[in-house]
């Protein structure tokens, strides 16, 4: 066998057998206090059972065939896109940014240039939408 390191992203059936230790006990832990309390066995005769359902987890992990499991790291995920750094900038402002020339005037636009507005409408005339 070797050497073997969970992976949460592989698929093999002992990757797939990682968490079943909380639910197992958890569901064994339930059972056993519910016969306790509707049977006449108590828990102190009955939590032996919970080293047998740990110790039935740990065999299930151990049997389980790791034949298409990979480590963590082993394969670069097929989703990984090479790194590439970024172009360094030039001077002191980002990439693509030019700053404003100091000895070049503001554009004004002249008050005639500007859009007339249309007229205002009181609502007595009929509007041709045709």
């Amino acid at each position: 066998m070797r050497y073997y390191v969970p992976n949460p992203a592989c698929g093999c059936g002992r990757c797939a057998t990682q968490g079943l230790m909380g639910p197992a006990v958890l569901i064994t832990l339930g059972v056993l206090f519910l016969l306790s309390n509707v049977s006449d066995w108590p828990f102190q005769r009955t939590w032996p059972i919970l080293l047998i359902v740990i110790g039935a987890v740990h065999v299930v992990r151990y049997v389980v065939s790791d034949e298409a499991h990979f480590n963590p790291g082993q394969f670069p995920p097929p989703y990984a896109a090479p790194y590439q750094p970024a172009p360094p900038a030039a001077g002191p402002y980002a990439a693509g940014y030019v700053p404003p020339q100091a000895d070049v005037p503001p554009t004004v636009i002249p008050p005639e240039a500007k859009h007339e507005e249309a007229p205002a409408h009181n609502g007595d005339e009929e509007v041709n939408h045709g």
